[in-house]
């Protein structure tokens, strides 16, 4: 089998990067793979014999686009691939249509999630999903949908969890001990609005009232930093006002982005996640292989992997009383922080290792193989 992948990115054109390991495991599976990306500069780098990453090439996102076109048309010419997979539902998708039209070969569409889920992107989702040979899902939350909303026969959807390593080597993993400090609730994403980090910000400063040694730790980085540090000061503000002796500045840490999280899951005492819309949710599944009890909105792997009241408390999107009140719970209730930051865990083990990742991966390119 081989096999043309069109990607968004572009490290893979690094040979040192973590995606270039991946998509090296991914060529062990068939007889050739190659993944070509949007780059300003065309790019060829061999990753061995039979596997090849190549950048398209061009000015701006147009251009780019156009050269992933004229480039694959080439390929396909040149290696008569069996299939092509493409990383999201949107232009690169309709790509995916056009050669698949062209030259009758099979299309797998991967779909981690619909976020930029309008105008002529959703137009293009909605044309192009039900066309496709194979979809894989990251979650039966998003093979849901995607049958529901899309039309997408049940057959031909995958659902292939994002494959995470498991720090099975962690002291946290035989039961977790605070050491007396500030109880840290922890978030870990882009600071973009679907992933309302401004909630948590509004709740830890409900929550402070009456813990006044309770902290938030935000990792990341994005565009709405600066948003986020302007809603601290109107809340230490409005908490000033009421005589608190808090101040949040202190007590809410902006750390940016960080590229090692251990340091960050060990130190922590519950991690949440209030995201308004995922596809999955990979940091829980990283938190929770720490041992963390999980606060989270129900969304991604929510009620597939963390269950309410089991192995996590789920709330519902944008509701900031149910945040505030589990947030409370756990710090009053340190058995139940236990019970399910260890579920947590168990729950998170039993989904599929990289063996069984990659098999699922050949199953779904046998199901888009014409």
């Amino acid at each position: 089998m081989k096999i043309l992948s069109l990607g968004l990115d572009n490290s893979v054109l690094d040979k040192q990067s973590a995606l270039a390991g991946r998509i090296l495991e991914y060529g062990q599976l068939v007889n050739k793979y190659f993944v070509i990306v949007p780059s300003q500069e065309k790019q060829n780098v061999k990753l061995s014999d039979d596997i090849e990453a190549f950048g398209s090439g061009g000015k701006n996102k147009l251009f780019q686009l156009l050269n992933i076109y004229k480039l694959s048309k080439k390929l396909i010419n040149k290696e008569k691939f069996d299939i092509i997979t493409v990383q999201d539902q949107y232009y690169l998708a309709f790509i995916g249509y056009l050669l698949k039209k062209k030259f009758k070969i099979g299309l797998e569409i991967q779909i981690h999630g619909f976020e930029k889920f309008k105008g002529l992107r959703k137009l293009i989702a909605m044309f192009v999903l039900p066309r496709a040979n194979a979809v894989r899902a990251v979650s039966q939350r998003v093979k849901n949908q995607l049958i529901k909303e899309f039309g997408v026969k049940e057959n031909k959807i995958t659902v292939v969890p994002i494959y995470s390593e498991i720090p099975t080597d962690s002291p946290l993993l035989r039961g977790r001990e605070r050491g007396g400090g500030n109880f840290i609730f922890l978030t870990v994403g882009r600071l973009v609005p679907i992933k309302n980090i401004n909630l948590q910000i509004e709740a830890i400063s409900e929550v402070v009232k009456t813990y006044p040694k309770t902290e938030l730790w935000v990792i990341g980085d994005g565009p709405e930093k600066e948003k986020l540090k302007l809603e601290i000061t109107r809340l230490q503000c409005k908490l000033a006002s009421g005589q608190a002796n808090s101040k949040l500045e202190d007590e809410i840490k902006l750390f940016g982005y960080k590229n090692n999280l251990e340091e960050f899951y060990n130190n922590a005492d519950c991690f949440l996640l209030t995201s308004d819309y995922e596809g999955w949710g990979l940091v829980v599944i990283e938190a929770a292989s720490f041992g963390l009890p999980i606060i989270m909105t129900d969304v991604g792997c929510a009620g597939e992997v963390i269950k309410n009241n089991e192995s996590g408390l789920i709330i519902p999107i944008g509701d900031k009383e149910k945040l505030v009140e589990n947030m409370i719970r756990l710090v009053d209730d340190k058995n139940l922080r236990d019970k399910l930051g260890e579920n947590a865990q168990r729950a998170v083990e039993k989904l599929p290792d990289k063996e069984k990742t990659l098999k699922l991966y050949k199953k779904s390119w046998e199901k888009a193989r014409k």
